[in-house]
């Protein structure tokens, strides 16, 4: 009970704690100056934009591996499935991963263990994009030492693609066929591979959907950075916000955002910046589940509300 307590209460203790030291150390009036009306003329749009594009994207990703085939669902079953686990995703990025594959295994009539497959293909795939483009980046805005981020992506894409070739080799692995076998890893297993393709090709297309709503925000701010920077950068700071020790990333993005492009801009601009963005997502994901899947959502928590975390 004292250690489930403490599992809660502690990512909302460090984002505060976070925020506060950030809000100790810039100057009030210059952090409201930094927010106007010219900023929201910018971002709502963007966000709404955004929303609507990512969604379809996130419906097509979970639709793509099931097609054709007896497990098949709907594209807008699919988007109104994702819209629930955005609400409890706010909450935890765990319980996000696990509605969504408890959803997806009532609605399409899948096993559990298939459905958390589905998910977790999807997820591994984000992974290796978002390091992918935010390595790339880092190589080409160094100008020293630029082998050592190049080897870990490396070693990323062939970790990946390893681990993906004896996942699916028919080949007798000896003693690793029985982690091979385990449901968690049917999709990437099972999975055609041009339908794997097309996951890769749509989750490219989702982060940069990400980054184009973050460059938005540097046009809003009136933020000039190149544009290098801002993909590598924004993409760090996703991955930062991802870490499960803040609620829904606050506070972490916001010291990550603030160390990664301090040459641009003023702190004050910066933190307002970052909390928008972090503002305006949250807000759209709580809408999109609130609009599109209540009952859904009501399902979801029900059924992984009994789950570890």
């Amino acid at each position: 009970m004292t250690r489930t307590a403490l599992q809660r209460v502690l990512p909302a203790v460090v984002s505060l704690a976070i925020l506060v030291w950030l809000g100790a150390g810039v100057d009030p009036g210059a952090l409201m100056q930094a927010l106007s009306w010219r900023v929201a003329g910018w971002m709502v749009p963007a966000l709404l934009v955004y929303g609507a594009v990512s969604l379809w994207i996130e419906a097509m990703s979970l639709t793509r591996p099931l097609e054709a085939g007896p497990d098949a669902i709907s594209k807008w079953t699919a988007a109104r499935i994702k819209c629930a686990s955005y609400l409890l995703g706010i909450v935890h990025y765990a319980l996000g991963v696990a509605a969504l594959s408890v959803l997806l295994q009532r609605r399409a009539g899948l096993p559990l263990g298939r459905a958390v497959s589905i998910v977790i293909l999807i997820s591994s795939v984000d992974l290796l994009i978002v390091l992918c483009m935010a390595g790339i980046g880092t190589v080409w805005m160094q100008s020293g030492g630029p082998a050592i981020h190049a080897g870990v992506l490396l070693l990323a894409l062939a970790g990946f693609f390893g681990g993906l070739a004896l996942l699916r080799t028919p080949a007798s692995l000896g003693p690793l066929d029985r982690i091979r076998s385990l449901a968690v890893f049917e999709g990437m297993r099972t999975v055609p591979a041009a339908r794997l393709a097309d996951v890769f090709a749509l989750r490219i297309a989702f982060a940069v959907c990400f980054v184009s709503v973050c460059g938005v925000a540097f046009a809003a701010f009136e933020v000039r950075a190149p544009l290098v920077q801002i993909v590598a950068g924004v993409l760090i700071v996703a991955l930062v916000a991802a870490l499960p020790i803040a609620v829904a990333g606050l506070g972490t993005s916001q010291a990550a955002f603030i160390y990664l492009f301090s040459d641009y801009a003023a702190q004050e601009t910066l933190l307002a910046m970052s909390l928008i963005l972090s503002a305006g997502m949250l807000t759209l994901r709580a809408l999109m589940g609130a609009v599109f899947a209540r009952e859904f959502t009501r399902e979801a928590l029900r059924e992984t509300r009994g789950a570890p975390a």
